[in-house]
């Protein structure tokens, strides 16, 4: 028979595979580099809003200490209602009202343009004892309005 002929060599269906598994590891390293490129960001940016609500706390805590020795400076007087008045009106941060026998003090200490630490407190006008005390109503973190405003929403199903 013809012994010319030669025998032509086509790529067979291992290469074929070998070609499809190189590429689709390429996409797929390259998708998990990608992915985590964007958790880096958002560790950052965790990292970065946690220390403005510590910063906040902190703040906040030292507020509510600066108004604690109010009453009782107030209260070492013994006119404590007309000289707790005075004292809370001189703090530049604090919101204060009287309701009967009570003062009701309160504070925001904002984290970031759309957060702040509030905290909210009840003092006895007539304190029994010669320190005064209060007893906290609130202390939480408050939203403004203002992201709603902005155009900025929170992605939270609200149930």
């Amino acid at each position: 028979m013809n012994k010319n002929i030669k025998k032509v060599s086509v790529p067979g269906f291992l290469t074929i595979i070998v070609i499809f598994l190189i590429i689709s590891l390429a996409s797929v390293g390259a998708a998990a580099l990608s992915v985590t490129a964007g958790g880096g960001r958002l560790t950052e940016k965790s990292e970065e809003r946690l220390h403005l609500y510590r910063e906040a706390k902190n703040l906040s805590e030292i507020r509510l200490s600066q108004v604690d020795g109010c009453i009782a400076e107030a209260a070492y007087s013994g006119l404590f209602d007309m000289n707790f008045e005075e004292l809370v009106s001189g703090l530049d941060f604090a919101e204060y009202s009287r309701e009967g026998d009570h003062f009701i003090v309160s504070c925001s200490t904002p984290i970031d343009s759309h957060t702040a630490v509030f905290w909210e407190i009840t003092v006895d006008a007539d304190p029994s004892d010669s320190r005064g005390g209060y007893v906290i109503l609130q202390n939480r973190i408050i939203y403004s309005s203002d992201a709603a405003e902005d155009g900025e929403h929170i992605n939270v199903w609200q149930g």
